[in-house]
């Protein structure tokens, strides 16, 4: 059975991720120099907007975990390890070291969209969701990554939709029909 207080705490980490996406882009687009100054903000929202997600994704994979199979787990703990892996590198970065940068990119970004797309093939897959979720997760790192510039921006939005289509159950949860054994001799 699904729990409300983890599709609630889910959703609110979804939207709150979406948010923080959104807002960072609108600090890289104000600053000239991201790497000083206040443009460093950027780096710190980016930190925070990694963890709800990472929230988001616990949140995700309580609800599906009995559905998905290895590809659906390999998905998840990628994305996990992978966000993690880019805080770590970004928290050093904030402290005045760049010598875990390599953690951010191209390790960390390389490793999330590969987990990314194996977790929206498996939620596909898993069938919990309705089919245009798991389109949305499936599509929605690798688009953002060819907007580049508007990337996180798309990718919030997209936080957004998900996150609020859970809020509200949407059609978000997919409705099985019952299944019926038919008798044959009928």
């Amino acid at each position: 059975m699904l729990s409300s207080d983890i599709v609630r705490w889910d959703a609110i980490s979804l939207v709150s991720s979406g948010v923080v996406w959104i807002g960072s882009n609108f600090v890289a687009f104000s600053v000239a120099d991201p790497t000083t100054g206040a443009g460093r903000s950027y780096f710190a929202l980016y930190v925070v907007a990694l963890l709800l997600l990472v929230l988001g994704f616990i949140g995700l994979h309580e609800l599906q975990k009995a559905s998905y199979g290895g590809m659906g787990r390999a998905g998840f703990y990628a994305v996990v390890v992978a966000s993690l892996a880019q805080v770590l590198g970004l928290v050093v970065f904030l402290a005045g070291s760049s010598a875990l940068l390599w953690l951010v990119s191209p390790v960390g970004s390389l490793s999330l969209l590969v987990g990314w797309v194996l977790y929206g093939v498996a939620t596909l897959q898993a069938g919990v969701f309705a089919w245009w979720y798991g389109v949305l997760l499936l599509l929605s790192l690798p688009v953002s990554l060819v907007l580049t510039l508007f990337g996180n921006m798309f990718f919030g939005l997209v936080l957004l939709v998900l996150g609020y289509a859970l809020w509200t159950d949407r059609g978000v949860i997919a409705e099985h029909p019952p299944r019926v054994r038919r008798d044959s001799r009928e």
